[in-house]
């Protein structure tokens, strides 16, 4: 009688050979623990250290069951025909169907690496007397010698009392056990294979309770299995953190698209999806979970899309359910299979619900930030997922398995099929019970390829293609009340768009018009124009008189003077743009140009006063002149009501059909204006001053500016009330919002950035500055004794000095290396910024000094929050002080007993920007991105200090105080 023997590499090959990559292997140890009717399965990977655990709360395995059942090749208690007897269903718990039936998944984890400890305690056992812990050491490279039999095999097992007897003497046991199996092999494994063999188990013993002990499943506390695999093949690391998927919008990486969405979250249906899943990456800048739940699909994300498909098809591949188009009232559809010829289908019932983004905002009813954060999670997690009794089955909603082919059918005609697999998210649900046909393969890449799947994704794809002819691309009455919504959100978002361009080229022009004012008069040439005004009528009028001895010259140059100083003052008149949101930098401008104005008002009228004094010296004022400045003053007043007449007309006709208290309100502002100039004519005196005609003249222009902004503003409102818009303030205050918002996203994207940049050069460098620096050392007795080469390494020795300086001026900027604070004193940060600019100070002629009292100042804090800030104050320094025409520009660091200074002797900081240079996004430095000053005030700030401007009338140049909110005491002088 003859028997089969089976072969150690038997179990290589139904395990690390036969399954798809890594990430499948994970997700086949999850089902494991799902099995199991675990709550909570967690992977804990350690790059540092190759080390990877998955640890699970579910029913654990007794000694018996780990030896009868794990340990069994191809277990048939998960078979749905098998005669042995499923685990039993803890209290609490439903009945999970089971989704392992061949017995194999666990040989799966052979894939992750060489070697693997598992221990395991039964849950139903916890506290009796028959509580144990199971600990067993798997070397799966053995099961790769050929010639070996599965009795060739020795696994160490251990039965233990307490989970605390498990320590790195006990493994250290496991491992010896294994070395004296290989012994007693002999010369069955060859040299090479034992070398690598005992190399992998050099790495053993490690303290298990370290990683036993992590957060999640404890064995400690309840029943479970956890797997400790060490060292984790090199490709576990390359694949966990391999750079994104590019295909995926760059974002997830494919590690990623395999394990997220283990249980189905996206309908809301499935009653068997109660496993968290998570996988922890600890890496150097702290854990990170890559398979996070809460990123993926919940059921209220169907309520942003644009279009929703919810129904189930029956046995026959008829579709009943709903469709609902631009989030309208669902329209129940029935859709036959038309391949369909009155028999069954082979793969079973089954249900689908998925949403549809359209692929341009214009054809989209989801405002902007729904449709870029949509659009984001599709290029990310786009794809319809397939679940089989609530777990997902790969690798169906990856991006690179378009298992329906709707891609392939958009390239032979877009407008015809519809459906893109990049614009759409959802979930096909199937089960064990109705569809047994459709059956995956043995290495999990998907379902085997036989009527069933066949009949399946015939089905699917015949009904994708009917529902766009229905709905979206045909000629039937719902596709063209399709076209018609459609072209109404185009019109929609073009309006839109044409509106924000509108808007913006006002802003624009608003904010150019500002600065060219607010400069003008900052520069002194207003003022200056002025006092040219009022001398060249002083000096007119003598030259006059000596020439002519005209008695009316005083007053006709003192006229002729106040009318160009009017034209000045209007010239001085900027109003905001009416319904246009402005940036937090045009409203703090804005500002500073009103406090302008009144002082350019102030100008004109102490010149109007000089010129008033050309007319005192006569005897008289004639009738004609005071008559001329009524005469100015009525025309000016006529205009003004002139203007808010047609204004009125234009609001008048705009409201013809609306509420006649806006009628009202229109009105009022003639009359309001009206009362104004009665006003103003009232407390006209007999003679008028020229100062006092200026005024009048100029509170007329602001009165009529006045009204007729108000008459605007109902003009606007009213044109929004047919678009069903909100009120003319409330979007202006919110555009403003929008554009604080945008430019505090766009500084945190370039500080994250510049961040990342930092991080990814500090840390690729580390490693190759240690080897060029070996190879300097090794190469410098062969260049001594080679005349020729000598001179050549010296050139390289200092320019790799000169580089490796630079480099680590990086270390005291890396928060991770400083968890504690640590002393600070002022030579140390006087040394560290001589090292960061000491070519910059040579090159733009810049002197630094540095106080003695500055250098014996000490204190408390972490060097990645203060030398950056250092580093930013100097740097703006110096851009400023290598402007002083030739001259040398002096940057001094300084220090008294309130704080540090930071002085330099450049131009200084204007008057109006001095409330501005803290806030993101302001910078007067060509090139600047004004982040450097509010990040360091917010640095400063996050422990415990602040950083201010300082001036008075004897500053020159700027002055920056550092200094703690509150006195410390490891604070001060050394």
């Amino acid at each position: 009688m003859a028997k089969f023997l089976t072969s150690a590499r038997a179990v290589d090959m139904l395990g690390r050979q036969q399954i798809a990559g890594i990430p499948t292997a994970v997700s086949e140890i999850f089902k494991n623990a799902y099995d199991a009717y675990a709550t909570t399965v967690r992977g804990d990977y350690f790059p540092a250290t190759r080390v990877l655990t998955v640890r699970d709360d579910g029913v654990g395995m007794s000694f018996d069951d780990f030896t009868s059942r794990w340990l069994t090749i191809g277990t048939d208690s998960k078979a749905r025909d098998s005669t042995r007897p499923l685990p039993s269903v803890p209290s609490g718990f439903k009945i999970r169907r089971q989704m392992g039936e061949k017995g194999i998944g666990r040989l799966a984890i052979a894939s992750i690496g060489s070697q693997m400890l598992i221990v395991t305690r039964a849950r139903e056992k916890v506290g009796t007397a028959e509580d144990e812990v199971v600990v067993a050491l798997l070397q799966w490279s053995i099961f790769e010698v050929p010639g070996l039999t599965l009795d060739d095999v020795v696994i160490p097992i251990r039965r233990l009392k307490d989970i605390s007897e498990l320590n790195s003497s006990l493994v250290a046991e496991l491992a010896e056990e294994i070395y004296e199996s290989i012994d007693q092999l002999g010369t069955r494994i060859g040299t090479d294979r034992r070398l690598q063999i005992m190399e992998e188990l050099r790495v053993l013993p490690f303290d298990p309770s370290r990683f036993l002990s992590l957060n999640g499943p404890s064995l400690a506390r309840n029943g479970g299995t956890a797997f400790i695999v060490a060292p984790a093949n090199d490709d576990l690391e390359s694949v966990i953190t391999s750079g994104p998927d590019k295909e995926n919008g760059g974002i997830v990486s494919p590690f990623q698209r395999f394990l997220m969405g283990f249980s189905n979250t996206i309908t809301g249906n499935s009653e068997d999806s109660d496993l968290v899943t998570e996988f922890i990456l600890h890496a150097q800048d702290g854990p990170v979970d890559l398979i996070d739940p809460a990123s993926f699909w919940r059921p209220e994300d169907f309520e942003t899309t644009d279009h929703t498909v919810e129904g189930q098809f029956d046995e026959y591949g008829t579709f009943s359910g709903r469709v609902s188009i631009y989030g309208s009232e669902p329209i129940h559809l029935v859709e036959s299979w038309p391949a369909n010829r009155g028999a069954k289908t082979n793969c079973g019932p089954f249900r689908i619900k998925f949403g549809y983004v359209q692929g341009e905002q214009s054809g989209s009813r989801l405002n902007a930030e729904d449709f870029a954060l949509m659009t984001s999670r599709l290029q990310r997690l786009g794809g319809l997922y397939i679940y089989r009794d609530g777990i997902r089955v790969l690798p169906y909603g990856n991006s690179d398995t378009d298992y329906l082919e709707m891609e392939q059918r958009r390239t032979k005609n877009a407008g015809r099929y519809y459906f893109s697999y990049r614009r759409i998210f959802g979930a096909i649900e199937i089960d064990s019970i109705n569809n047994p046909g459709l059956q995956e393969k043995a290495g999990r890449e998907g379902f085997r390829e036989n009527a069933a799947y066949r009949d399946f994704t015939d089905v699917l794809k015949g009904f994708l293609v009917q529902l766009a002819a229905n709905f979206f691309s045909g000629k039937t009455q719902d596709s063209e009340e399709f076209r018609r919504q459609r072209q109404r959100l185009k019109d929609r978002f073009t309006a839109r768009s044409e509106a924000e361009d509108e808007e913006r080229r006002a802003r624009e022009a608003f904010a150019a018009s500002l600065e060219s004012q607010l400069s003008e008069f900052e520069s002194g040439r207003f003022a200056a124009l002025v006092t040219r005004v009022v001398e060249e009528a002083v000096v007119e009028k003598q030259k006059t008189i000596s020439q002519r001895g005209d008695s009316e010259s005083g007053e006709l140059i003192r006229t002729r003077a106040a009318g160009v100083l009017n034209e000045l003052m209007q010239s001085f008149d900027l109003t905001r743009p009416t319904g246009v949101g402005l940036t937090a930098v045009q409203e703090r401008e804005y500002a500073s140009y009103i406090r302008a104005r009144a002082q350019a008002a102030e100008i004109i009228e102490r010149g109007a006063r000089q010129l008033d004094l050309l007319a005192t010296s006569e005897r008289s004022v004639s009738i004609d002149s005071l008559s001329d400045q009524r005469l100015r003053i009525e025309r000016a007043g006529q205009a003004g009501h002139q203007d808010l007449q047609e204004a009125y007309k234009s609001v008048d006709s705009a409201i013809a059909l609306a509420a006649q208290n806006t009628l009202d309100a229109a009105q009022q502002e003639v009359r309001a204006f009206s009362d104004a100039l009665d006003r103003i004519a009232s407390n006209l005196p007999d003679r008028i001053s020229t100062a006092k005609e200026l005024r009048t003249l100029d509170e007329i222009r602001i009165e009529a500016a006045l009204r007729r902004g108000n008459l605007q503003d109902l003009l606007h409102l009213l044109a929004a009330v047919e678009t069903g818009s909100s009120s003319l303030s409330d979007k202006t205050s919110l555009q403003e919002q929008i554009l604080d918002l945008q430019e505090q996203v766009e500084g945190n994207l370039e500080l994250m950035q510049l961040g990342q940049a930092v991080q990814i050069v500090s840390h690729e460098f580390e490693a190759s500055i240690r080897t060029v620096r070996s190879g300097l050392q090794k190469l410098s007795p062969w260049a001594r004794s080679t005349p020729r080469l000598e001179p050549i390494v010296r050139d390289l020795r200092a320019s790799f000095a000169h580089l490796d300086g630079y480099l680590r001026l990086f270390t005291p900027l890396q928060r991770r290396l400083y968890r504690q604070k640590v002393v600070i004193t002022g030579s140390q940060i006087s040394e560290f910024v001589r090292g960061v600019f000491f070519e910059r100070f040579e090159r733009h002629n810049v002197r630094f000094e540095v106080a003695e009292s500055f250098l014996n100042w000490q204190f408390r804090g972490f060097p990645s929050t203060f030398y950056p800030v250092f580093v930013n104050l100097i740097d703006n320094a110096i851009a400023w002080t290598s402007n002083n025409h030739g001259r040398t520009g002096v940057i001094l660091l300084d220090a008294d007993e309130d704080g540090l200074l930071v002085c330099d002797d450049g131009p200084g900081i204007r008057p109006r920007d001095r409330d501005a240079i803290f806030e993101r996004g302001f910078s007067r430095r060509r090139g600047g991105r004004g982040l450097g000053l509010s990040l360091s005030r917010e640095l400063l700030a996050r422990d415990g200090w602040e950083i201010e401007l300082e001036f008075d009338e004897a500053t020159v140049g700027a002055k920056f105080r550092i200094r703690p909110t509150a006195l410390q005491n490891e604070m001060g002088t050394a």
